[in-house]
C-alpha cells in the first residue's frame, strides 16, 4: 500500500524534475542560438569597419600633397584659385573628403564600442536583447557607411572634374611664347 500511494508522488515530481532539465536544456540552447547570431552580427561590424577604415585611407590620399599640390599652387594649370566655379568645386572636393573621414572614423569607433557593449551585455544582462540592440545599431552603422562611401564617390567625382573638365590654361601675358612650344 504505501508503494502504491508513494509511486503517484515520485512519478510528479520526477516530471516536474524532468520538465525544469528540458527548460533549462531549451534556454541555453536559445542562448547559443543567439550568441551565434551575436558572432555574425559582430562579423559584419567587422567588415563595415574594414571597409570604412579603407576608404579613409583612399579619401587621405585624395587630400595628400601630391594631388592638392598643384590644385593650391596659384601658378599651377589646374589651380582652384582661377574662377569662382574652380573654387566652388573645389570647396565641396575638400568638404565631401572631410565628410568621408568623419564618417569613416566614426564608423570605426562606434564598432570597436558597440562590439564591447554587445559582449558585456550578452553576459551580464540578455543574449537575446544583446542581440536585438547589435541587429539596431548595425543597421544605423550602414546608413553612415552609406553617406561615407556615397561623400567620397561624389569626391572622386569632382576631383577628375578639377584635374580634366575645368578649364585648364592659365592666361599668359606672352601668347606667341605659347603658340610657340606647341
Amino acid at each position: 500500500p504505501l508503494l502504491g500511494v508513494a509511486s503517484p508522488l515520485v512519478a510528479s515530481m520526477w516530471a516536474k524534475v524532468n520538465a525544469a532539465s528540458v527548460m533549462q536544456e531549451n534556454m541555453v540552447n536559445l542562448m547559443q542560438v543567439d550568441m551565434l547570431q551575436l558572432g555574425v552580427l559582430q562579423t559584419q561590424m567587422d567588415n563595415l569597419s574594414v571597409q570604412a577604415t579603407l576608404l579613409i585611407g583612399f579619401a587621405l590620399s585624395m587630400w595628400g600633397g601630391a594631388t592638392l599640390k598643384p590644385l593650391l599652387e596659384d601658378d599651377s594649370q589646374i589651380c582652384i584659385w582661377k574662377t569662382w566655379y574652380h573654387l566652388a568645386f573645389a570647396a565641396v572636393f575638400f568638404v565631401t573628403i572631410a565628410l568621408c573621414i568623419s564618417c569613416g572614423g566614426i564608423i570605426v569607433s562606434l564598432v570597436l564600442y558597440i562590439k564591447q557593449a554587445a559582449q558585456e551585455s550578452a553576459l551580464l544582462v540578455s543574449t537575446g536583447a544583446a542581440v536585438a540592440n547589435t541587429r539596431r545599431h548595425l543597421s544605423s552603422l550602414n546608413r553612415l557607411f552609406v553617406v561615407s562611401y556615397a561623400s567620397f564617390a561624389l569626391s572622386a567625382v569632382l576631383l577628375i572634374v578639377l584635374y580634366v573638365g575645368m578649364p585648364a590654361r592659365l592666361p599668359t601675358p606672352y601668347p606667341a611664347l605659347e603658340r610657340a612650344h606647341m
